[in-house]
């Protein structure tokens, strides 16, 4: 994609050889050359913007679809991208499923805002659906940037404020952008805290489970409002088939009737477990469609409970302030709770 017209016009290629600057799938830079770049222009004190997008949940592209799909995701990608920086800059595959982008348009926040959000909406970047060998999928992306000489005055703190942003976009709940403010984000630590592994989210739901100065139902209250907090969602609720509700967070905003339940046993009548993710649209389905608006919801997942065989009620997270991209993890955890609650009322 990227030509040696393209690159030569910066210093830094002049004496390069570009058949090996160029990454043999996306066309656009390699990983040592677009950082190689960077730091060049740090060291040159060049004023610029850098981000790493990420693509949300990439890997269910190739595990459904196949690696040449993927590929070519990854391609059709990489173009689109290097064609909306044009001459504002360039873009490097940092790895796998992640790029670099380098800008130099104005680096003030209200600019890169509205320039990577563009990215979003008429940019035509992510948050669309993309056709690769007649497979069309939705991919979303997650986006951490900040500015040189704003954010950082040398190369290594500019990368750790971008991996802060990164980081912080992610958790969050990805598909979504995240410009470095100081103010916000220099507390950040990139690396996971041992509490917010899963296998002790496990170890800290089993504690409640089994704390018996509560009677079952408040049990579950407090696991769900750990959930809660844990996950940074809106709500979290278990929804019984008797019509009964608990709430892990304000209080679920749906009256729990005859609809409601059959949605959730519609979304988990081929698997224990519905969960959406960006790289799909799940409200093709308009009753579901309809559900959604009404309870103000952004994006959710349930899981069905079953004791002694027969359905007893469902779980349910949802967000209703951001377009969340679920991970297995959710997942994971959504249907750990289910047996943790079938264990409490067996």
């Amino acid at each position: 994609m990227y030509t040696e017209k393209d690159l030569k016009k910066y210093d830094y290629f002049k004496n390069r050889n570009i058949d090996y600057a160029i990454d043999s799938l996306t066309g656009v830079l390699t990983r040592t050359n677009i950082l190689g770049f960077a730091r060049h222009l740090v060291e040159n004190n060049v004023e610029f913007m850098m981000g790493i997008l990420d693509v949300d949940n990439f890997k269910l592209v190739n595990d459904n679809y196949g690696h040449k799909v993927g590929d070519g995701c990854l391609q059709q990608l990489a173009e689109n991208l290097a064609n909306y920086i044009g001459e504002d800059g360039l873009v490097g595959r940092f790895g796998g499923d992640e790029f670099i982008v380098i800008c130099f348009n104005d680096t003030s926040y209200e600019d890169i805002y509205s320039y990577v959000n563009k990215m979003y909406t008429d940019g035509g970047i992510v948050r669309k659906k993309y056709n690769v060998e007649n497979v069309y999928f939705y991919v979303t992306a997650t986006i951490g940037c900040a500015s040189f000489p704003k954010n950082a005055d040398n190369y290594d703190d500019l990368f750790l404020t971008i991996d802060k942003a990164l980081y912080r976009g992610k958790t969050k709940g990805r598909n979504c952008f995240i410009i470095y403010v100081e103010e916000k984000h220099k507390n950040i630590m990139v690396n996971r805290r041992e509490q917010s592994t899963l296998i002790n989210m496990f170890n800290r739901i089993s504690e409640l489970q089994n704390d018996e100065k509560y009677a079952v139902e408040e049990r579950i209250k407090n696991i769900l409002n750990y959930i809660t907090i844990a996950l940074s969602i809106s709500e979290s609720s278990v929804l019984f088939v008797d019509k009964r509700t608990i709430s892990g967070g304000d209080g679920y905003n749906c009256v729990i009737d005859d609809d409601c339940l059959k949605i959730c046993e519609q979304l988990t009548i081929s698997d224990n477990v519905f969960i959406p993710s960006g790289l799909y649209n799940h409200l093709n389905d308009e009753k579901v469609a309809n559900f959604v608006r009404e309870k103000n919801i952004v994006t959710f997942m349930v899981a069905r409970i079953v004791v002694s065989k027969k359905t007893f009620g469902y779980i349910l997270l949802f967000e209703n302030k951001m377009s969340r991209i679920w991970q297995e993890r959710d997942a994971e955890l959504l249907l750990y709770l289910g047996k943790v609650i079938e264990v409490l009322y067996k």
